[in-house]
């Protein structure tokens, strides 16, 4: 943007209607006949920094933004302030010789640069690495400027996007990037171990590493965004699969999503080489975001209603959900133009827009995970065009599923693991005895009669008869399933082996057993 030159002034250059009386007649001719998200896609690139920055933060908002929005919104270009190779060579050097030989391996060109972040390639031995440093270019009064200004804009289609909600999650969604201790506490995490996901994340390498710079090991793959812009399904597919991984079983998600930060590992996994936005879904909601995503893929819209609310709301419970119900009863679908959107991700899309008109602020999170799942549709519609109602979404649901039940399965096969299961289960097999004892009693005190009962041909059929029964098949089946969980574990193959499989035919049992009663 020239000196001198309002945010007013591009808006009123590019064809947009802002808050002030403007002339028509000042509008160049060959602006205004082009589409409106042309227009506000190439004001917010010329006017950069904040607003280019913004215009990242609404790709993929469908329930801000039309699809003509979205699509000229994906290629704004931005021009992130030069990166300073000598910032970090300086903070190599404070780590000694080997911070210093370290720092002479490092190339001339970024490895990536963008507003917040930069890092420089090189060597680490044998081994590649990345050296990152952060910076915050943007101050709390740029903000208070950027929202005065794009105040101004007074586009319907723009304007569920500039509401105060909105901008005040963007300000958040800013911030999430701006500490590089933050980032390595979300690696550290999920490079533990305690975390089983193919998502191939980078490594901190912590002799290197302080409160200036980050050396992250280097993720060695094919660039994901080149794919995915070749037409690559099995890209897709794999980032699909990572994508849901992240939400399903580390309970985490990319506030970013950049397919230039993702590659295809030589082994075909989802990689990352930088992470600066990811958001954690809250504990007590990580099971209700398994059972909304579930919900959508088996198109059961009342469950999927009522974890969103749940979702939105933070508990179960109040209005929301009926008036949830009510605004996708009305919810007109979107009509894509020349594009074979996925069913799931357009039931996603309907879901995230009819949230939106019955309540305005909601958890970062929720429309994070919504972006990326919108995002992913339109990969698959755009990559698996030739063939008809390809879902990869959907496709990817079970084997991210089984993957997430297998790590189960192994945690509770660890000896520390069982044992606390096991010791915690006791109370439940206790008060199972005592319940089996006490409808043994009743029947002893109240029901001789019914063996002499000439009326009768059989006393199975009785209810309490029934339940006294199945009180004691529960009991049987629990004792079995605890006893080979707990020495699955301690005894060597191929005895664990088959408690293990004994364990998982007592417990469907026990499920079969508890699902009749009643």
């Amino acid at each position: 943007m020239q000196l001198g030159t309002s945010a007013a002034d591009i808006f009123r250059k590019f064809g947009l209607r802002t808050r002030r009386n403007w002339p028509v007649s000042s509008t160049p001719r060959m602006v205004e006949d082009l589409p409106k998200g042309s227009q506000f896609r190439n004001a917010l690139e010329e006017l950069g920094g904040l607003y280019a920055c913004f215009a990242q933060f609404l790709c993929w908002r469908a329930d801000l933004l039309r699809s003509d929005y979205l699509g000229q919104l994906r290629t704004v270009r931005v021009t992130p302030p030069p990166a300073q190779r000598g910032r970090v060579v300086q903070a190599l050097e404070e780590f000694g010789e080997r911070g210093a030989d370290l720092a002479a391996t490092l190339e001339f060109e970024p490895c990536w640069n963008t507003f917040s972040r930069y890092a420089f390639r090189g060597t680490l031995g044998e081994r590649a690495v990345a050296v990152e440093a952060a910076r915050s270019p943007f101050e709390p009064r740029e903000f208070d400027g950027f929202e005065s200004s794009i105040g101004l804009l007074n586009e319907e289609g723009v304007r569920l996007a500039t509401t105060p909600e909105v901008l005040a999650q963007f300000r958040q969604w800013c911030d999430l990037d701006r500490d590089l201790e933050r980032e390595r506490s979300y690696l550290d995490t999920l490079n533990s171990g305690r975390l089983k996901s193919n998502v191939q994340h980078p490594t901190v390498i912590k002799a290197f590493s302080n409160s200036e710079v980050l050396c992250l090991s280097w993720v060695e793959g094919e660039p994901a965004g080149p794919m995915i812009a070749r037409g690559s399904a099995s890209a897709v597919r794999k980032v699909t699969e990572g994508v849901l991984e992240q939400i399903c079983m580390l309970s985490v998600i990319d506030g970013e999503l950049d397919p230039d930060s993702i590659v295809i590992t030589p082994d075909g996994k989802m990689g990352l080489r930088r992470i600066c936005r990811y958001v954690a879904v809250p504990p007590s909601q990580a099971a209700t975001a398994l059972k909304y995503i579930s919900g959508v893929l088996a198109r059961n819209s009342t469950a999927a209603a009522h974890a969103l609310a749940r979702l939105a709301h933070g508990r179960a419970g109040g209005q929301l959900e009926p008036d949830l119900l009510e605004a996708l009863s009305d919810l007109e679908p979107e009509l894509k133009v020349n594009l074979q959107f996925p069913r799931s991700a357009s039931i996603f899309e309907g879901n995230w827009r009819a949230l939106s008109r019955v309540q305005s602020a909601r958890p970062l999170f929720l429309d994070l995970l919504h972006r990326n799942l919108i995002a992913l549709g339109y990969w698959n519609a755009e990559t698996t065009a030739v063939t008809a109602n390809s879902d990869l979404i959907a496709e990817a649901q079970w084997p991210v599923i089984g993957r997430l039940l297998r790590a189960r399965m192994r945690e509770m096969a660890t000896r520390e693991m069982a044992s606390e299961w096991f010791l915690g289960s006791g109370l439940l097999f206790f008060e199972g005895l005592r319940q089996v004892n006490r409808l043994a009693d009743e029947f002893r005190e109240n029901d001789l009669s019914i063996g002499v009962d000439a009326q009768e041909t059989s006393d199975s059929s009785t209810p309490q008869n029934r339940l006294v029964r199945s009180a004691i098949i529960i009991g049987m089946l629990l004792i079995v399933f605890l006893v080979s969980v707990r020495w699955a574990s301690a005894l060597p193959a191929p005895y664990s082996a088959a408690l293990s499989a004994v364990a998982g035919v007592a417990g469907i049992g026990l499920f079969w057993a508890v699902s009749r009663i009643g």
